[in-house]
């Protein structure tokens, strides 16, 4: 068995995780991939539309698979209209703590350490051009 990290771009109309993530489990657990961790990356506006579709919705997944099935996988995952777009790479050495680490959808939002400014008494401190040119 080896170990794989597929990206999966999958219709976002769904707004159940679970339910939309349904294909990929299927084709999966057909081949007897053993799922280590599928997490939500993000939900965006596509460059372009794909199958008629304007928003996506990107999961990482780690699994392992026989690599004989990984052909099948990328096959099935191609019929399947509810996956729009997919990409699978083999990853020989991986910790535990890469596979559960936060993704950008599910990390905590970090307040910026300074706030921009958004008045002119902010800009107090910037020099004024105007007098370099008397």
């Amino acid at each position: 068995m080896k170990t794989y990290e597929g990206m999966f771009l999958l219709d976002a109309g769904n707004p159940d995780f679970q339910a939309a993530c349904e294909p990929v489990r299927t084709i999966l657990s057909r081949y007897q991939a053993q799922v280590l961790s599928m997490k939500p990356w993000e939900e965006r506006r596509l460059a372009y539309e794909i199958a008629g579709r304007k928003r996506g919705l990107y999961v990482l997944t780690y699994f392992q698979a026989a690599p004989g099935v990984l052909t099948e996988i990328e096959h099935d995952c191609r019929l399947e209209e509810r996956i729009l777009r997919s990409l699978i790479l083999r990853k020989d050495k991986i910790s535990d703590e890469v596979v559960h680490a936060e993704t950008p959808a599910t990390a905590p939002r970090r307040e910026p350490e300074h706030e921009p400014p958004t008045t002119a008494e902010d800009y107090t401190d910037v020099p004024d051009r105007r007098d370099d040119e008397n």
